[in-house]
């Protein structure tokens, strides 16, 4: 198998890169830019680690990894990464993109047969994986796609007209989560979009403490490339260490609420220089929107996206007539309708709730592995929503039943289908159980066989080493039976 693990960290010495724009890539453009006209300013730093890496350090650091992919994978290739948060991951992001590979990112915590599954379904050719994976599942996980790898004819020196780009896992509005191509366009016009958002510059200090290899954070990651901004990032969530952030100079905020619940709490100085705070994932609840207000002096704004499109819409208080209720009005390159949730061709009248549907210049190319709910050129995004009449969005609920666990989506399906494979289960339903207003656990309610009865614990690590940790089931029932329909469909909010 071609895996690429470590690099010659020599390049990190130069001060100035020969970056080369592919295809035309504005995120690559502004790259080189930075590291001609400001070298020595810090592009990515890791919080709590004291480690940063400059735009001419980072440039280095793309040539010499891109020069390694040129090598050994052929443009148009899926390879995995699998890395913590910092420069290493950004800089394997625009080497991908400088040579037309295709970047399947994975967060660290994912467990071995959730990885070897995306990558075989993604049609992985190769994996990167950061130092501190150590020799854990993901060189030998992936082992089975040696003959692949091997079949692949050394790449040319210039990768023609393979447009690179990501791979992201989505939470699966509808099936089984799918795993979504977005090029080197899209993400440019989701960066454009992030800077008008979120109104970045080359003087902002952007501190992101969910996982950068998910959507939100190639979002951020975008904005923060074009605008030559800085961006501060962690491998897993720390209050104090955020906290002390937001003391020492960040002047952005984009995370999601079980963060801001946190850090509302966190007993600081608390005094900041944030100018702009905003939450996506799903609404900010009003009083931890207060809470965190009252203890940092600031007032959090709200953006919308998704897995497939980027980032979409945002509001933020210091717009004319702010609405905390609401996600914002669509950013550049996004439009937005209201359809029928039965029929997508019948848009419907402003201030009328209905499906949400998106058009976007970031939006996905397609699915690698199904078909993408594409209708009319609007992504039916599975939200429940209403436009207001200044244009401002609403979301009021969701098509389907996916539960919010901190940072993370978690689609039930897939939970149920690995609990499901267990020879003591008959079936199973998945369901968010509350643990406070922004955070939920998941609980598993179970019809087990009389011979073969496992235990609560057992199936939590039966699960544990097929899934991610997010998405063991925090609690798991036994009951004789599940409410159901007539037609046998499960009746979840019975359960």
């Amino acid at each position: 198998m071609n895996t690429v693990a470590r690099v010659n960290e020599s390049a990190r010495d130069h001060a100035k890169s020969a970056v080369r724009p592919f295809a035309g890539s504005e995120l690559l453009a502004a790259l080189r830019r930075h590291a001609r006209e400001r070298p020595g300013a810090e592009a990515v730093g890791e919080i709590g680690k004291g480690s940063a890496c400059a735009y001419g350090e980072l440039a280095a650091m793309v040539d010499a990894r891109a020069a390694v992919l040129r090598e050994h994978v052929r443009p148009g290739s899926v390879v995995v990464c699998v890395m913590p948060a910092g420069a290493e991951l950004v800089a394997w992001f625009c080497s991908a993109i400088a040579t037309g590979v295709r970047l399947l990112a994975m967060h660290p915590q994912i467990a071995g047969p959730e990885a070897l599954g995306a990558a075989q379904r993604a049609g992985a050719v190769a994996a990167v994986v950061g130092d501190e994976m150590g020799a854990a599942w993901a060189l030998t996980g992936l082992e089975n796609l040696r003959d692949v790898a091997l079949a692949l004819d050394p790449a040319p020196s210039h990768p023609g007209e393979a447009e690179g780009g990501i791979v992201l896992g989505s939470s699966g509005t509808t099936g089984l989560p799918k795993l979504a191509l977005r090029g080197s366009a899209a993400l440019d016009a989701d960066g454009q979009a992030v800077v008008e958002g979120l109104r970045l510059t080359h003087h902002d200090r952007v501190v992101f403490a969910t996982p950068l290899s998910h959507s939100y954070g190639i979002d951020v990651l975008a904005g923060v490339l074009l605008a030559g901004a800085s961006l501060r990032v962690a491998s897993s969530f720390d209050v104090e260490l955020v906290a002390h952030e937001l003391e020492t100079g960040a002047t952005v905020l984009p995370s999601v609420p079980f963060v801001f619940e946190a850090l509302a709490r966190c007993e600081r100085n608390r005094s900041s220089s944030l100018r702009v705070a905003v939450s996506a994932g799903s609404m900010l609840p009003d009083h931890v929107r207060a809470s965190f207000t009252r203890a940092w002096d600031v007032q959090v704004g709200q953006l919308y996206g998704a897995t497939e499109l980027g980032a979409v819409t945002t509001d933020t208080p210091d717009l004319p007539g702010f609405d905390p209720r609401s996600v914002g009005r669509p950013l550049k390159g996004a439009s937005v309708r209201i359809v029928d949730v039965d029929d997508p061709d019948r848009p419907l009248d402003r201030g009328r709730e209905g499906h949400l549907a998106v058009r976007a210049a970031s939006m996905l190319s397609q699915y690698l592995d199904g078909e993408a709910p594409v209708h009319d050129g609007h992504f039916l995004t599975g939200d429940l929503g209403r436009v207001g009449p200044d244009g401002r969005v609403y979301i009021t609920g969701r098509l389907k039943h996916l539960i919010d666990v901190g940072a993370y989506k978690v689609n039930p399906l897939e939970v149920e289908a690995v609990l499901c494979a267990h020879p003591g289960v008959v079936e199973c339903a998945v369901v968010a159980a509350a643990a406070s207003e922004t955070v939920s656990r998941l609980r598993a309610v179970v019809v087990a066989r009389d011979a073969a009865a496992p235990t609560a614990d057992d199936l939590r690590q039966f699960v544990r080493e097929r899934l991610s940790p997010v998405k063991v089931p925090r609690t798991v029932e036994f009951v004789p039976s599940l409410p159901k329909t007539a037609t046998g469909k499960v009746l979840r909010d019975r359960v």
